[in-house]
């Protein structure tokens, strides 16, 4: 089939709206409508050439939709049920995945890694040259082929240009503070970034009854937001020191700091804010071959610091999870949306997010849905 999809040629270059083919669905595989696609720091970082991956590509990761078709072999999902897409595929047999850690996938991990489907192969093209996936993915497109395991079936009662924000921004957000860190009540978090990865894990910190929490950015739109999202107190790094900020606000330091930007800076920063006994959960992608300098001396008050991918979600679990508490009004998805766009509009959507305008932008691809 032919359908409209933003593809990227090389790094540096403007998106490119182009007429893509898309073979069908082998084995193991799902054909999803994309009703919506959240523009995400990660689709930014692949724009800029900071995160290296096979080119040409289709951009978009953070989805939801409706299937249309599946092979014969697929079980998880039918025609006509609502889909979040994730970007965790699995094979459930390597050493990660019987850990309990499909989110390090080794078998997958490398396929995805270079922008082909399980078989090696991709199921893009222009004009008969191959195009890759991106994250196994690529849903900055009317239609997307995914494996099997990288579709979540949701209940049919939430608008998918919402339920789009559960496959990255909030799954990320959440299992940070869920499964990664682990944080519980009474806990003192501080937030570095209130993007929407950053608003995520504010939510869960107050869904999870976090004594403390701190938002700490540099517009004060985002910071007010952050306030009536959960967060206890603001910090404005423009106007004050955030690490002394937020040393006050947390009485000496917060339990567990989350770094939502992925710049060196803000690591240092949320490193030198954390307390003794303290973690440091870096959430932010900073750009591969990157370097990060921090005080070796925070070792010895046994601080800790944590990489986290994805939140270290467990899909199938959390994203019905997700929708449910989004239905309950616990998490609130609608609120983070600062534009919906189409797929024409995405250069624009990508130069306000590298000037940091906005929260999350929408990619609607299908009104109807």
């Amino acid at each position: 089939m032919r359908m409209r999809a933003a593809v990227l040629w090389q790094p540096g270059a403007p998106i490119d709206v182009a007429e893509v083919e898309l073979d069908e669905p082998r084995a193991g595989e799902v054909l999803v409508r994309i009703a919506a696609s959240g523009v995400c720091a990660s689709d930014l970082h692949v724009v800029d050439g900071d995160l290296p991956e096979p080119m040409p590509l289709v951009l978009g990761h953070e989805a939801a939709g409706i299937v249309e078709a599946a092979a014969d072999d697929v079980a998880r999902v039918r025609a006509g049920d609502h889909v979040v897409l994730s970007i965790l595929p699995s094979c459930g047999d390597c050493r990660q995945c019987g850990r309990g850690r499909p989110q390090l996938c080794e078998v997958t991990g490398r396929w995805a890694s270079a922008g082909t489907l399980a078989d090696g192969t991709t199921r893009l093209a222009v004009d008969g040259s191959r195009v890759h996936h991106f994250n196994a993915v690529s849903s900055f497109a009317e239609y997307a082929v995914v494996p099997e395991t990288c579709v979540v079936p949701i209940r049919a009662d939430v608008p998918l240009d919402a339920a789009c924000l559960i496959g990255c921004a909030a799954l990320t957000g959440y299992g940070a503070v869920t499964r990664t860190a682990g944080v519980s009540a009474e806990d003192r978090v501080a937030v570095w970034g209130c993007g929407g990865v950053g608003l995520a894990i504010v939510q869960a910190a107050r869904i999870v009854g976090a004594e403390t929490i701190v938002a700490v950015d540099v517009r004060p739109e985002k910071l007010e937001l952050a306030l009536e999202l959960g967060a206890t107190a603001a910090v404005s790094a423009v106007d004050e020191d955030p690490v002394e900020a937020v040393m006050r606000q947390t009485e000496d330091g917060a339990d567990f700091t989350f770094e939502a930007l992925g710049t060196e800076a803000t690591v240092r920063q949320a490193w030198s804010a954390t307390a003794a006994g303290g973690e440091t959960v870096v959430v932010g992608l900073l750009p591969k071959g990157s370097a990060l300098t921090i005080d070796p001396w925070g070792f010895i008050s046994e601080k800790s610091l944590r990489g986290c991918f994805l939140g270290s979600a467990k899909p199938a679990e959390d994203v019905p999870r997700l929708v449910d508490l989004y239905r309950a009004g616990e998490l609130k998805l609608d609120e983070l949306v600062s534009r919906r766009i189409g797929l024409a509009d995405l250069n624009d959507a990508f130069a306000r997010l590298r000037a940091g305008e906005v929260t999350r932008q929408v990619v609607v691809l299908d009104a109807a849905c």
